[in-house]
């Protein structure tokens, strides 16, 4: 179930498709100047000598760009990936937590690791990141790294679905899945649902 939807949930994680799961990630001006700095070549695309020395001096956005930049199906870039992506996924950068659940889901240059891809995801998810949280559900649905849980599947979809509204493209994504856990509840669990996100929000 979860490889299946990670299938179809690629692009929410994939540097060349828009947008790259960007909610509530910061856009530093900082990257921006840098990467309209003197060109190097990496890859296929061009990156600024600048931007890695922000990077290595510890700028978080800047690590996130690297990690961005690196995250694609080219095996000679899954180390840079994985280092960048670590570097500010530990800072807490939404982003790069989500890509890096996603090397570790598919053991992208890294062993395979579905649990440590779940806790990144689950990080990212608590940040409304949707691609994330749509994950968390598949997990929850699933039962192989969490216990099956359908009510908190139903939950983290309905964040998912919630935060893809106003993106036709990832909306379209979303809905089928999150409409498909939904009908799996009961009309209990499904009231309780609506409370619970209720709740959550006026918190937010």
């Amino acid at each position: 179930m979860i490889r299946r939807l990670w299938t179809k949930l690629h692009g929410m994680f994939e540097r060349s498709a828009p947008p790259l799961a960007e909610v509530g990630e910061p856009t530093s001006a900082k990257v921006s100047a840098a990467k309209s700095g003197m060109p190097m070549f990496a890859g296929n695309t061009i990156v600024s000598p600048r931007l890695f020395e922000l990077a290595q001096a510890g700028d978080v956005d800047a690590q996130a760009a690297l990690g961005e930049h690196y995250f694609d199906d080219h095996e000679e870039h899954y180390a840079a990936s994985f280092q960048w992506n670590g570097l500010a996924a530990q800072a807490g950068h939404i982003g790069a937590q989500g890509r890096l659940a996603t090397i570790y889901h598919e053991g992208l240059g890294v062993e395979r690791d579905p649990e440590k891809a779940f806790r990144w995801w689950y990080s990212a998810a608590r940040q409304n990141h949707r691609g994330a949280q749509l994950m968390v559900a598949a997990a929850y649905v699933g039962g192989t790294v969490v216990k099956a849980d359908l009510p908190e599947a139903a939950y983290w979809a309905s964040l998912s679905y919630l935060n893809a509204r106003g993106d036709p493209q990832q909306l379209e994504l979303v809905d089928p899945y999150y409409r498909w856990v939904l009908n799996k509840l009961s009309d209990e669990q499904k009231l309780a649902l609506i409370e619970r996100l209720e709740r959550q929000m006026k918190r937010d």
